[in-house]
């Protein structure tokens, strides 16, 4: 009979810099959030418009929904990373890593298109959510490259 072995996290030593990246990647997305939410409420004068934080896509209240549930999974991951509870996996780490650099060149364009030939375009021209999906996807970036290199 063959004896399943279970998959050990490795020490905190290994998850330790990128979670202080994770945290970091996590507070600014939170920022967004914050501020978004502040600019339609109480349009203060030190932060854009709400217009400004806004691409379009979806209507706020599914936008911000989207963004709480985004945002427990950050932190989440993020505090798995910081006590060194994560199961590197190769493949995991293979496929997020593709993804999340996709996922940043295809915000890369839409912002070089935005500031170019797109720029009369709303969603084109929406350089805020546009910054904060290369957060986003700096996140998934860093998430993927711990597995990809921490696994066996």
């Amino acid at each position: 009979m063959v004896e399943a072995t279970q998959i050990e996290p490795l020490n905190s030593k290994a998850s330790q810099p990128y979670a202080k990246w994770l945290w970091l990647c996590t507070g600014l997305f939170a920022f967004r959030v914050v501020a978004q939410l502040a600019a339609l409420l109480f349009k203060p004068s030190f932060l854009p418009t709400f217009e400004s934080w806004h691409g379009g896509v979806l209507p706020y209240p599914l936008l911000l929904s989207t963004q709480v549930l985004i945002f427990i999974w950050l932190a989440w991951t993020a505090l798995k990373f910081s006590l060194g509870k994560v199961y590197p996996r190769h493949r995991l780490g293979t496929i997020i890593s593709i993804l999340a650099s996709l996922y940043f060149l295809a915000l890369l364009l839409r912002l070089l298109l935005g500031l170019t030939i797109l720029s009369e375009h709303r969603w084109f021209a929406s350089y805020l959510p546009a910054f904060f999906h290369l957060v986003l996807a700096n996140y998934l970036f860093l998430y993927g490259h711990f597995h990809f290199r921490h696994s066996k």
